[in-house]
């Protein structure tokens, strides 16, 4: 019972699909980590819609609502390019052979990252564009029932010099012919990412009203997903990801922070061509 499972999304043109992942809102801080399928066999195109909810800024305590077009491209190789996902490679099919290429997944990504726009930003304080973060993954299905992952971010922030190094595991478990996946996952930020998100300077604190905060590295966030996806015939199917995270430490403590809850999620319909 393996549990690689990708809520997922396409491409035909690598540039195109980019543009169209940099127009899709993304999780900024919980969920960076990859549910990937095995590379196929031959290259698949996918054409969807995706009915999304995101918190509308870093601690946030109201979330943002939109449908937007997915698309998803696969390459053999492990060239990945989708709307969820940003543009990546897995190595593992090129480095590695037989059962390790599937048990192993590891290689790098860019994905798209939104911000604190200046309308939810205090008075006083700057906004918080979106980023283009890169990031170097590495999964591996230790069993069938359990895949560890991690990822190794950086590029968020206000100056985009943040980092972050997230850790998970997914397991998952068969309701009849289907398989939902549960992930935990805990994520570390370094000074730059905590500071250029929930920071507050003197000349903002003094603009804000705010006192000032000054975060220095620790664990940013905790978080818990469910993944699920149904085939309506060899073409069609849906998918979607329900995900809660959770700040804890200096960001939950921020004064730009009015809920540490911060849930998202994503339903996407599929045809693959």
């Amino acid at each position: 019972m393996a549990v690689f499972l990708r809520v997922r999304c396409p491409s035909p043109i690598p540039l195109l699909c980019l543009a169209l992942a940099g127009a899709a809102p993304q999780a900024w801080a919980g969920g960076t980590l990859l549910l990937l399928d095995a590379p196929p066999a031959e290259a698949t195109w996918s054409a969807g819609m995706s009915w999304r909810g995101w918190p509308r800024a870093p601690g946030s305590a109201h979330e943002r609502y939109s449908l937007l077009p997915a698309l998803d491209y696969e390459s053999p190789s492990g060239v990945f390019v989708a709307t969820d996902t940003g543009l990546g490679w897995n190595l593992a099919p090129k480095l590695l052979e037989g059962e390790a290429a599937r048990q192993w997944q590891f290689g790098a990504r860019l994905w798209p990252q939104s911000g604190r726009s200046r309308r939810e930003s205090p008075p006083g304080v700057q906004s918080l564009g979106s980023r283009l973060i890169t990031q170097l993954f590495a999964n591996n299905q230790v069993m069938p029932e359990l895949l560890l992952q991690s990822g190794l971010s950086w590029g968020s922030g206000r100056h985009r010099n943040g980092g972050q190094l997230e850790l998970g595991a997914t397991s998952g478990i068969p309701i009849g012919s289907e398989l939902l996946a549960i992930s935990l996952s805990a994520t570390y930020a370094n000074a730059a990412h905590l500071r250029g998100t929930f920071g507050v300077g003197p000349a903002e604190a003094a603009a804000s009203g705010l006192p000032t905060f000054r975060p220095h590295s620790g664990w940013l966030d905790w978080s818990m997903a469910l993944s699920a996806e149904h085939k309506f015939s060899n073409n069609w199917s849906v998918n979607g990801q329900w995900l809660h995270t959770r700040l804890v430490g200096q960001a939950a403590n921020s004064p730009l922070t009015y809920s540490r809850d911060q849930p998202s999620f994503i339903v996407s319909v599929w045809h693959q061509f």
